[in-house]
């Protein structure tokens, strides 16, 4: 059975006694030292009934089983659920079948038995789904008197799961507030633990929680499973919280056989609650455990695994991870113009690799934020490129964009009812839906469309309160926008985006995914930009063609938009290149794998500048590179659209870190490369006259308008493309681009202040 592993793989299936960490890096087979395990166990005459395996989603479970009974054959096999998920319960102590369960099934079938244990629950309790939790949420609000525009329920259940999820009780979250905005959100936590307790119901967070207090609180209980469970096994250890680990360590203390299959390399999700702590809390529980690292890596090139080794951490000792696969391609660092010359060179290559016989399906394009996946599309749908955008929406398909979208069709046009239905309450100003339901009675009755009715000044009389004054303001919304209707395509976007008061809407409302969000709209800004050049761009050349006839810059904008929106609707599952975020792309594998804008406050993201922050995105980062099986290519910009304006770029630091050999580092199209790293590029003259002495030398002082005071280390090239090294006070060394940096020289400072 263990013939076919490699050497770390055979130690980790083999180890049967004592608790065990298996450090597993990508691509290392950790799902067959999984099966293998329960499998050798089971061969080694351990009884199937004693084996606990937990993972995180029904598709691992039934993955791992499947292949486990696969293994065994159909003799032992038998012995098992046919079912991870809907086979028999697996919790009864007279079963001698194993448990290999989600820890969200595992605790829903364990407190179908022991719930009633707890006050003031019952083995009947129902659990609560997302729609049941904001429905009680709307509830609570109406009972509290709170506005649901300041306390929207789906970002309120999301600060309640931060709090369980920390297992914060609402007494503790009231205790740790500051400001009345957390005080308001830890009493609507208190109510709604009261009126779920009171509706004998628990919500997912919940299922964790009351299993840990239920094997706290009953020993009985707690001795009954571990006399049950001498083997306990926890996939995606990394993943874990803190109820989680507290779970697993309770059930394994006695026996202490616990297995935790995982990477802290790949923790990426902290604002779920996730703690690659665990490892830590692990080794100070079980100290007499050992670490098995799975090092061989069967999906990527040597290559890819040298430069992903550059950002692996060391919390379990230096791991390099190595393959038996054939050599591959160089990893490309590319530096393009702006967003648009990245979107095109993206492009060409999709092409060249389809040319080459690679399955679209087979190619992922992958980015830190949501936003950046509209000039993707934009030029995709222009060379005819199928793509999907996975575990997200089309860029035009975002709420927030469709919402700014309609605002500006209303303003051109009084018979856009489905516009104006999309925005008549959005942001909230009272209009209910009785309201909007008279409203369009009365437009009706008026023979009137809705833009038609709403622009009447005496048309909102079946309408009162709150909701009539609520109509008033849209009436001078949309008055505004139509009065701008002459201004630049990017103005009226920005205007359509103020006046609404959208950017406040957005903060109240989504404080989880406002600055995504936000920056989503910057995106749509960025684009109005874009068409209104591209429109100059054609009237200039045809100045003298008395064919040509002006077009209307909002027509053609939201006829762009159609033509997007509608490929994208058009377009099959098979046969297309995949955009994602990287958080999306965790667990999956391409042959070919571009991560664009690898930029300074993108990656790493600017919401996570403390030093925890950075080192979860340099983690995030590490998963892009390791998707990739044959070929991975970087790219980064020079400049990028942040509403009108064009912004300079920072590379990312982690590039920096990048530097050696494996990796190619190329700007624009000239391919101009080094050797082995980035900040010794042989750089292009720009023109004779850039030989004058710009001051910028090693050993310089100088001011950078966001990172502050530093010393010039290095310096390469001349002129505008003269790129230095400088090493900051406050933020270590960062590469910079002297025509496109915000630095001036300085004198010496006073004080003394070591670079190195």
């Amino acid at each position: 059975m263990t013939e076919a592993l490699n050497p770390g793989q055979k130690k980790a299936v083999t180890s049967h006694r004592g608790p065990m960490a298996v450090i597993a890096g990508p691509g290392s087979g950790k799902t067959r030292v999984m099966t293998h395990r329960i499998a050798d166990l089971v061969s080694a005459g351990v009884s199937p009934g004693s084996i606990l395996a937990i993972t995180f989603t029904n598709k691992a479970a039934d993955e791992m089983l499947r292949r486990t009974i696969a293994l065994l054959g159909p003799g032992r096999g038998a012995l098992f659920p046919t079912s991870g998920f809907l086979g028999p319960s697996s919790l009864d102590l007279d079963e001698g079948t194993p448990v290999l369960r989600t820890f969200h099934s595992f605790c829903a079938r364990l407190l179908r038995r022991h719930l009633h244990r707890i006050e003031p629950y019952s083995g009947r309790f129902s659990i609560y789904d997302t729609a049941d939790q904001q429905q009680l949420i709307g509830t609570i609000l109406k009972e509290l008197k709170l506005d649901r525009t300041s306390f929207p329920p789906r970002a309120t259940l999301s600060r309640i799961s931060h709090w369980k999820n920390h297992m914060t009780s609402p007494e503790q979250a009231s205790e740790e507030s500051t400001t009345f905005r957390e005080k308001e959100l830890a009493r609507i936590f208190f109510r709604y633990q009261e009126l779920l307790e009171e509706r004998d119901a628990a919500d997912f967070d919940d299922l964790l929680i009351l299993v840990v207090r239920l094997l706290r609180e009953h020993p009985d209980v707690l001795e009954r499973l571990r006399a049950r469970f001498e083997y306990v096994m926890i996939d995606e250890f990394q993943d874990t919280n803190r109820p989680q680990y507290l779970m697993a360590k309770l059930l394994a203390e006695e026996h202490r056989n616990l297995c935790v299959t995982g990477d802290p390399d790949q923790s990426i999700y902290s604002w779920r609650g996730a703690s690659p702590d665990n490892f830590l809390r692990f080794r100070e529980d079980f100290p007499e455990h050992i670490v098995i690292t799975l090092d061989q890596n069967y999906r990527s090139t040597p290559q890819i695994l040298e430069v992903a080794g550059r950002l692996a951490g060391s919390e379990f000792g230096e791991r390099k991870l190595f393959t038996d696969n054939p050599d591959g391609a160089e990893v490309r660092v590319q530096q393009l113009r702006d967003e648009r010359a990245e979107a095109a060179q993206i492009a060409d290559h999709i092409e060249s690799w389809q040319e080459e016989g690679c399955a679209a399906s087979e190619i992922a394009i992958l980015y830190r934020v949501n936003s950046l996946s509209r000039v993707f599309e934009e030029e995709f749908v222009r060379r005819r490129i199928l793509y999907s955008v996975v575990g997200g929406m089309s860029f035009y398909e975002r709420k927030e964009v469709k919402d700014i979208l309609a605002y500006l069709r209303v303003a051109r046009s009084t018979r856009d009812d489905v516009a104006l239905q999309r925005i008549i309450n959005v942001p909230a100003r009272g209009i209910g839906k009785v309201s909007i339901e008279r409203f369009e009675d009365a437009a009706r009755d008026a023979g009137r469309s809705l833009g038609e009715h709403l622009r009447c000044l005496d048309g909102h009389d079946e309408i009162r309160g709150k909701a009539k004054k609520g109509l008033a303001q849209l009436r001078d919304v949309i008055e505004t926008l139509s009065e701008n209707v002459g201004a630049p395509l990017s103005a009226q976007v920005a205007v359509a985006i103020e006046a609404s008061g959208y950017l406040s809407h957005l903060e109240r409302s989504e404080p989880e995914s406002w600055q995504e969000r936000e920056r989503n709209l910057e995106e749509l800004v960025a684009a109005a930009t874009e068409t209104q050049e591209i429109l100059s761009s054609v009237a200039a050349r045809a100045q003298n063609d008395p064919e040509y006839e002006e077009i209307d810059p909002m027509s053609l904008f939201l006829e762009r938009i159609a033509l997007v929106t509608d490929a994208e609707m058009r377009t099959e599952e098979k046969g297309q290149v995949s955009l994602m975020t990287l958080h999306a792309a965790k667990g999956l594998e391409f042959d070919r794998v571009i991560i664009a804008g690898v930029e300074e406050s993108l990656i790493p993201h600017s919401r996570h500048g403390e030093a925890a922050g950075v080192e979860e995105e340099r983690r995030l980062l590490y998963v892009g590179v390791t998707r990739a099986r044959e070929q991975l290519l970087m790219t980064h910009a020079s400049w990028r659209r942040r509403f009108q304006e064009r912004e300079p770029r920072i590379p990312s630091s982690f590039l920096v870190e990048l530097e050696g050999t494996s990796i190619v580092f190329e700007r624009d199209q000239a391919l101009v490369k080094s050797s082995s790293t980035w900040g010794q590029t042989n750089w292009h003259r720009s023109d004779p006259g850039d030989d004058e002495d710009d001051g910028l030398h090693p050993g310089c002082w100088i001011r950078h308008e966001i990172l502050g005071r530093g010393v010039i280390v290095r310096a390469q090239g001349h002129g505008a493309s003269k790129r230095i090294s400088v090493r900051f006070e406050e933020c270590g060394e960062k590469q910079l681009v002297v025509g496109y940096a915000p630095v001036t020289p300085i004198s010496p400072p006073d004080e003394e202040w070591e670079p190195c």
